[in-house]
């Protein structure tokens, strides 16, 4: 279908000046990845001025389309696009890389078109798919999301996770857009521009794969419309680009990655290569909005939630309370989801499924995906809980890290840790887990004893501001708290206060019941005082610095976690210049499978090894 040619002719104006505002600013910067702009500028100029329905003033609007920039080194590309809509202006574009400005070198959330940081490659489809289900099960409104990746990041796994899980969800409000440059960083790509070998994977995880030209303009426009027909799964326009298009200078190039042009001469001569395809009186943008819709009321956080619901003398796991405590939470706030790694069965999240499926993914064993998705989710304003094992979350650390650097609240709990879950081996048990959740900025790090403390701390962990982690174990425990107790953050709890202590004794999860016994043995247990160290960060500095002080700066930190990164190091470092005698006993090597008794004995936090240490130490 031919195009009016004055669409064609504005399209390439906004083309060329989205190639112009990048190769400029990047120069201007003297960093940057021009060549990998340049390939995108017509999709992300058909995309803006043509496909999206979008509001320019309002970019944070979920009755927009949205457009996840995966390929996020291609950010000035994306900042020239909001320039040429209108949001941003030129002088603010020019402040690419420039320190304290929101204009980043990958794209930030300071930005309110940007909903999760990107740019380490790989992650954009994950958060497309959460974003694409707020639209379809929260906002329910015909609002699209678009992915742009590259194709570099196709060798990436968790792309082909997305892909796999996208249709089972039937989310034909998605549509990922891949810009096939042909060239990687160091090299020509796996298949180069060979776009059937990508279209037969794409097809095979059950997308409709559209090949097109991706710098001919009446291809693009009929590519996109052909790709929202699609009905019931979701589209995938794989894009023949070349990196660097529109400059004879560097285009399909090797060796041009992540290069920006210099100011002078060479920046000047690339720029004429552009003006041809600017119009000199430009039309004003004309860009489709979407209808109002009024977005359902969520309330502003959790209400009160009810008691743990536990009765006194039970035995029960701290990963029982994760059933408890989100179906709590779900019955008191609509924006609470639930986003699983197929360990609903072990972890109890199947009870939140059972009662809200439509606040539900099943993610199957793909944790990357999980904790990709659970960012699209907290990007629109929604508190999801990514729930599996904990040992599985170290797959994906690198998405974590991600929406912790976006300031978004997703929420993670990580069941069956530590060497207390037995036989399974080493292979399951999470020994790393604490030491990585600390790193989080404005994150939250619990580590519950019992399960009326996991619950507690689950509801606590749903108010905070920012990313969390609570630490479940799998063996079921005496409850040690009455059920009203409250777990804030930044708290601590002296469960064995001691009448004239001599030791400080600093612990949390399994091994709270195994010191407990132990000095319920000792000949003198007034003599040590216990901390269940149940919140890790934020750290409970100026109670645990008076508890110390009360024992001269005796402690013993007894903790199933690597002798780095766990309690130890948090109790340390926080207590540096306040500690006389120090006993750490951690976890300092490859455990075994072994009966949960016999794991905690060989490493010394059993009861027995651990009543023997308070025996020396106390002597």
């Amino acid at each position: 279908m031919s195009r009016p040619q004055s669409t064609i002719r504005e399209l390439k104006h906004r083309a060329a000046r989205i190639r112009y505002l990048s190769m400029k600013s990047t120069a201007q910067a003297g960093s940057g990845h021009p060549t990998s702009c340049n390939s995108a500028a017509d999709l992300l100029a058909t995309l803006f001025f043509h496909v999206m329905r979008y509001d320019p003033q309002h970019p944070e609007s979920s009755a927009n389309d949205r457009l996840v920039l995966s390929k996020g080194h291609a950010a000035p590309a994306l900042y020239a696009a909001w320039c040429e809509a209108g949001f941003l202006s030129e002088e603010q574009v020019y402040t690419l890389r420039k320190m304290n400005s929101p204009i980043e070198g990958h794209p930030m959330p300071y930005l309110p078109f940007v909903d999760v940081a990107t740019g380490s490659l790989g992650q954009g489809l994950s958060v497309g798919i959460g974003i694409a289900m707020h639209q379809a099960r929260v906002m329910k409104n015909d609002a699209r999301t678009f992915v742009l990746m590259g194709d570099g990041e196709m060798a990436e796994g968790s792309v082909w996770e997305a892909f796999a899980l996208a249709p089972n969800l039937a989310l034909g409000n998605l549509v990922a857009v891949v810009d096939v440059n042909r060239l990687g960083q160091s090299r020509e790509t796996m298949h180069g521009h060979d776009l059937r070998a990508y279209a037969r994977k794409v097809e095979a995880f059950g997308w409709e794969a559209l090949i097109c030209n991706g710098h001919d303009f009446e291809e693009l426009l009929t590519t996109f419309q052909r790709a929202l027909k699609v009905k019931g799964k979701p589209a995938c326009i794989l894009a023949k680009t070349f990196k660097g298009h529109g400059v004879s200078l560097f285009a399909d190039l090797d060796n041009w990655h992540g290069k920006p042009l210099k100011v002078g001469p060479e920046l000047d001569k690339a720029l004429e290569e552009i003006i041809p395809d600017l119009m000199k009186s430009p039309p004003k943008p004309s860009i489709a909005k979407p209808e109002a819709v009024k977005a359902p009321a969520v309330g502003d956080g959790p209400t009160t939630c009810p008691p743990a619901p536990y009765l006194p003398g039970a035995k029960v796991a701290t990963r029982q309370a994760v059933g408890d405590g989100l179906l709590a939470l779900g019955a008191a706030d609509p924006r609470i989801w639930v986003i699983d790694g197929d360990t609903q069965n072990s972890t109890y999240s199947q009870k939140f499924a059972d009662r809200y499926p439509d606040r539900f993914i099943e993610c199957f064993i793909a944790e990357q995906n999980m904790a990709g998705i659970a960012a699209g989710l907290a990007a629109r304003g929604m508190i999801p809980f990514a729930v599996t094992f904990g040992a599985f979350l170290a797959r994906a650390y690198d998405q974590i890290r991600m929406s912790a650097l976006s300031g978004l609240k997703v929420k993670f709990l990580g069941t069956h840790a530590g060497i207390s879950i037995g036989e399974d081996g080493p292979s399951q048990m999470a020994l790393e887990d604490l030491a990585f959740f600390r790193t989080l900025p404005n994150g939250a790090v619990l580590y519950p004893s019992d399960a009326v403390s996991a619950y507690g701390c689950i509801l606590s962990l749903a108010g905070h501001s920012g990313p969390g982690y609570v630490r479940l174990s799998r063996p079921a425990s005496p409850l040690l708290y009455p059920a009203q107790e409250a777990f804030p953050l930044g708290d601590v709890k002296v469960i064995h206060p001691g009448k004239a202590p001599k030791l400080t004794v600093i612990t949390a999860g399994v091994v709270v019941h195994e010191v407990l016994k132990a000095v319920k043995e000792l000949e003198s247990p007034h003599q040590v005082q216990v901390l269940d160290l149940y919140c890790l960060k934020p750290f409970p500095r100026d109670k645990v610095v008076e508890a110390v002080g009360a024992t001269g700066g005796r402690v013993a930190v007894f903790e199933e976690h690597s002798p780095c990164g766990g309690l130890g190091e948090a109790v340390a470092g926080a207590l540096a210049g306040k500690i006389r005698e120090w006993t750490h006993v951690a976890v300092d090597r490859v455990p075994r499978s072994g009966s949960p008794e016999e794991l905690l004995e060989s490493f010394g936090l059993s009861a027995k090894a651990i009543r023997e240490k308070l025996i020396h130490l106390l002597a």
